[in-house]
């Protein structure tokens, strides 16, 4: 049996100042609902905050919020990663999400089908 295809979407945009995360948890969502792979969201640096509980602070949190919620119900999976030099990754919703170093980013980045950075 063939292995389907996986999908990397990495996001380092500062949610507080840009809507690229909510933009790429919309995108993750579409993907994995499509069932033709799997589809993995990594939030590095920056973009951890989006994990905040307070949505109305960041650009389009609650387009984040949703759509993330929605991806993890399809099947996604979500990690964060934060460099050492960063703040601890901000607790937040109750999504499913595994903490991961620079060689774990490594491993998913080496292993995935197809990469996209936000």
């Amino acid at each position: 049996m063939e292995q389907r295809p996986s999908v990397l979407i990495v996001v380092d945009s500062d949610p507080h100042v840009s809507a690229r995360p909510a933009e790429a948890a919309r995108i993750a969502l579409g993907v994995a609902a499509w069932k033709q792979a799997d589809v993995s969201l990594c939030l590095s640096g920056p973009a951890a905050a989006a994990l905040t509980e307070w949505p109305e602070d960041l650009v389009e949190g609650e387009s984040f919020q949703h759509h993330l919620a929605s991806f993890v119900e399809a099947g996604g999976r979500v990690f964060t990663h934060k460099p050492s030099s960063d703040p601890a990754v901000p607790k937040g919703p109750e999504v499913p999400r595994e903490q991961i170093d620079v060689n774990g980013l490594a491993d998913l980045s080496r292993t995935a089908s197809q990469l996209l950075r936000f």
